[in-house]
């Protein structure tokens, strides 16, 4: 049987990722203050660009809002909301030492001395402290925050291997320890040894400035970009150098990057806060809403999407909040983060005290609420609300 070549053309769309859009989805990742910090600096060495930041920004520079909670705060509001009973001047003592990465490595002699309290009080307060967001907060070091996590976590061999070898470590000696023990160094390199690295633990001049505002007017919500203030160029219509001709190029490039970030941002804002309306006007709980939706609204890739809400702030009655709060996942059955933690929240305050709510228990309470989520969800959402397991909670109401 004879056979002949068939030729055949397929055409597929592919997006090439050249220089200079690369430096656009750069610019359009970049938060509004270190967005203000690169345009000063490059005006500064560019004869063509000229930029005078907006009013807002110089109003939140001297404010001087952080950029990253602070640890201590958040360390606090862990502290003064838990039930379980502690010693307050213990406690606040280890908080006020925590070093710049979130450790505490005074000298324990010279604790028990400040504090006139027994070891056994001062060990019971740091361990109280250390099952704080994040895990690994006031521990000696970064080894001792990485067991502290493992433990934490579960992996019982993996704590053992650091524990018991955790100079070999150091060094990366892996074969020393043994050849069967690189899946629980896998576990080790899950945890992060400096978790406080999100947090203030010193004054900083980073800033927090947020991309728009929302309000409310006459039951209609409207989001007033934020403008970065005068950026323009001084050029005038003369024969230019190759080198003046680069700063120029330079020049229209920044200002053609800013204005399409700004256009985009307040496009995906607006399709989200649409998506959202009901929680601005009305106060309910937050839609399920992802990435995938909105990137699928707006025509732009999820990774776009994301590159582009990702660590920017709104402002709403006067205070400042994260976009991607403004994004709720779903369970596999359909019921949305928001909607569950709340309802959990509420399931726990009206629990019997002398007998808490199992997070089985608390699973079959949801779906009569028409809620739905697994066991292992509501023990990560419980976690993530800093509400102790059931016996923890009983523990704690009992004294």
């Amino acid at each position: 049987m004879k056979q002949d070549l068939i030729y055949t053309h397929t055409y597929k769309q592919t997006l090439h990722m050249t220089t200079g859009l690369k430096s656009h989805l750069e610019i359009l990742s970049k938060d509004r203050q270190t967005l203000s910090d690169l345009l000063y600096n490059v005006s500064q060495n560019n004869p063509f660009l000229e930029y005078t930041p907006s009013q807002d920004i110089q109003q939140y520079l001297e404010a001087g809002i952080s950029n990253k909670p602070s640890l201590k705060d958040e360390l606090y509001l862990q502290l003064h909301t838990s039930t379980k009973k502690y010693n307050e001047p213990i406690a606040h003592y280890i908080i006020e030492s925590l070093d710049s990465h979130g450790f505490f490595d005074q000298d324990i002699q010279t604790v028990l001395s400040d504090l006139k309290c027994t070891k056994t009080q001062f060990e019971e307060t740091l361990s109280f402290i250390q099952t704080f967001e994040p895990i690994g907060v006031a521990a000696k070091n970064s080894i001792d925050s990485l067991m502290i996590q493992l433990k934490e976590k579960g992996y019982t061999i993996a704590y053992t291997i650091l524990k018991n070898h955790s100079k070999e470590l150091e060094e990366k000696d892996f074969y020393t320890i043994s050849e069967s023990v690189f899946d629980e160094l896998a576990h080790m390199q899950e945890c992060n040894p400096f978790p406080c690295s999100e947090y203030d633990t010193e004054s900083t001049t980073n800033l927090a400035l947020p991309e728009f505002t929302i309000e409310i007017d006459e039951d209609q919500l409207k989001i007033i970009p934020k403008e970065m203030g005068n950026l323009s160029l001084d050029c005038e219509e003369v024969k230019l150098s190759k080198e003046a001709k680069k700063y120029l190029n330079e020049a229209k490039f920044y200002i053609d990057s800013i204005n399409r970030r700004n256009k985009t941002i307040l496009l995906l804002a607006n399709i989200l806060i649409t998506h959202q309306k009901n929680y601005f006007l009305f106060q309910d709980d937050l839609k399920e809403c992802t990435l995938k939706e909105i990137a699928q609204e707006s025509g732009y890739s999820i990774s776009t999407v994301s590159r582009t809400l990702s660590d920017k702030y709104y402002e709403f009655n006067d205070h400042m909040y994260p976009v991607k709060d403004l994004f709720i996942s779903k369970t596999h059955k359909g019921s949305s983060k928001d909607s569950i933690q709340k309802a959990i929240q509420l399931l726990i305050e009206v629990e019997n005290p002398e007998k808490p709510l199992q997070d089985e228990e608390i699973v079959e309470e949801l779906e009569n609420m028409e809620l739905y989520a697994s066991r292992r969800t509501i023990s990560k959402y419980r976690k993530e609300l800093n509400i102790p397991n059931s016996k923890q909670r009983k523990k704690a109401r009992l004294y």
